[in-house]
């Protein structure tokens, strides 16, 4: 099975360090700027799984959570990323997301997650 990963972030560094270390695990990797850009992607594409930033300009984290959510794509989990406490993992959950995962985190630990995600051992 193949491992496709969307990374959605504003920041150009973010997206190029996150998609190093999910290559470093054979993921496939897209990126995209924002939430408009991912969801014209996802509608083209299947991912295993989406990592997006919350707050950015031309669509947010939480409004592509809902985007995914309404398209009834069952397999595709949702990592949210965010330098705010204003999101909690219950309220992730409730919008489709499988994680919210605080900044500043270890690249390597998001990986771990969403293997984890995708193997379907999580917990909160």
């Amino acid at each position: 099975m193949s491992k496709k990963i969307l990374i959605v972030d504003d920041e150009v560094m973010v997206r190029e360090v996150l998609k190093d270390f999910f290559e470093m695990e054979s993921f496939e990797v897209f990126e995209a700027s924002n939430g408009k850009e991912a969801f014209e992607l996802i509608k083209l594409h299947d991912f295993s799984c989406v990592v997006s930033d919350v707050r950015m300009p031309n669509g947010d984290g939480i409004e592509l959570a809902k985007n995914i959510k309404d398209l009834n794509r069952k397999n595709q989990k949702i990592v949210l990323i965010t330098g705010y406490s204003d999101i909690s993992a219950l309220f992730a959950e409730e919008i489709g997301a499988a994680d919210v995962i605080s900044k500043p985190f270890n690249p390597r630990d998001l990986v771990k997650l969403v293997i984890r995600i995708l193997a379907g051992n999580v917990s909160h």
